[in-house]
């Protein structure tokens, strides 16, 4: 268990944060077992439920759950990396059902593989899911070490004159690619697509493609007494601190805060 995480991005960049309370890891004590009544369609044992808005409540709870988890994946990933380039893949038509979201990841899964063994400059990838108002589905990612993915300026720019790519070597769709030029506005704006909407739409189901050889921050943890806790806040809020913010939020009846902080090192 422990009160204060130390994430060290290994570039440099540092996050502390600090609990009011205990996060508890590992094994926990488990509470008594729920007596169960027979489902009377298949016989199977069940969970009675008599409060269905307590239903819904628990069901909010695993959706957000799921996706913080997400969100925290693909920021930790994105942070801790350097990239070269944002990217956008679509699906034409008659190449992939872009309303099926398993034909989509299959099919994008074979490619990203195939680009990884082809490749001859350590490529790296994150990508993630978008789902259209329509129900279609795309993928947006940052790319590095991908001079074998046949990148070639399309003739276009950004309405604020940058130049966009396109993937020659991805023959499913549309592709469009621009240049990452900072990693801190990219790791932010990846995490944006992950949202409620697009949890409820792909529940159970993969939020994220990383390579494996991306980098994740190197994770300390310790457990400090109130005294200790607040000595390390004066330090760290004194010691030339990036960015701080303080978030309060309820678990039940009980109130939780968390603080966070930003430093660079040398």
């Amino acid at each position: 268990m422990y009160n204060v995480k130390i994430k060290n991005y290994g570039n440099g960049q540092v996050q502390t944060r600090i609990y009011s309370h205990l996060i508890y890891t590992g094994d926990k004590e488990k509470p008594e077992k729920e007596e169960l009544e027979s489902n009377p369609f298949d016989d199977k044992p069940t969970k009675e439920v008599f409060d269905f808005d307590e239903l819904e409540k628990e069901k909010e709870r695993s959706l957000y759950t799921s996706m913080k988890r997400a969100k925290g994946k693909i920021y930790d990933y994105s942070r801790a990396n350097v990239w070269d380039w944002f990217v956008t893949l679509t699906f034409a038509p008659d190449a992939v059902d872009r309303y099926n979201y398993t034909d989509c990841t299959r099919k994008l899964s074979v490619w990203l593989n195939n680009m990884r063994r082809d490749s001859e400059t350590n490529f790296k990838y994150i990508v993630v899911p978008e789902r259209h108002k329509d129900g279609a589905f795309h993928f947006h990612g940052l790319f590095a070490g991908c001079d074998s993915l046949g990148i070639t300026y399309s003739g276009h720019c950004t309405k604020d004159g940058e130049k966009i790519y396109n993937i020659g070597r991805y023959k499913m769709g549309f592709t469009t690619a621009t240049r990452v030029k900072k990693n801190e506005a990219v790791t932010k704006y990846i995490t944006k697509y992950t949202t409620k909407d697009l949890m409820e739409h792909i529940k159970g189901k993969k939020k994220y493609w990383a390579s494996r050889n991306l980098n994740l921050p190197v994770e300390t943890t310790y457990s400090l007494e109130d005294v200790e806790k607040q000595s390390l806040h004066n330090e760290l809020t004194m010691d030339d601190c990036l960015y701080y913010k303080s978030c309060m939020y309820n678990v039940g009846l009980t109130t939780h805060n968390v603080r966070y902080y930003e430093h660079v090192i040398s």
